[in-house]
């Protein structure tokens, strides 16, 4: 738990609202854009750690591709509700 920050806790909670809205409402859209934020927010923030030659724990950096995936799921989530908006709006 120590390696949990609150940005992973927020994603965890986005993730599992989300999967929550996805069985309750069967609104497939707004579910992806939740687990979309939510992993994306995992994806970027959540370091391991590790033992090195000295014996020692140490947090491993983030790889930059996970940095990239995580960033583009969040960039995703808001091209994701930027078409809800105006599916919202178009249709009234």
């Amino acid at each position: 738990m120590k390696n949990l920050s609150i940005s992973v806790l927020i994603g965890i909670l986005f993730s599992a609202i989300g999967t929550a809205s996805l069985f309750l409402t069967q609104d497939a859209l707004m579910a992806a854009i939740w687990l979309s934020f939510g992993n994306g927010l995992i994806l970027s923030n959540l370091r391991f750690r590790k033992v090195d030659e000295m014996g020692n724990m140490v947090m491993t950096p983030v790889p930059k591709v996970r940095l990239y995936v995580g960033l583009g799921l969040i960039v995703l989530a808001v091209l994701l509700l930027l078409f809800q908006v105006y599916m919202d709006m178009s249709t009234q």
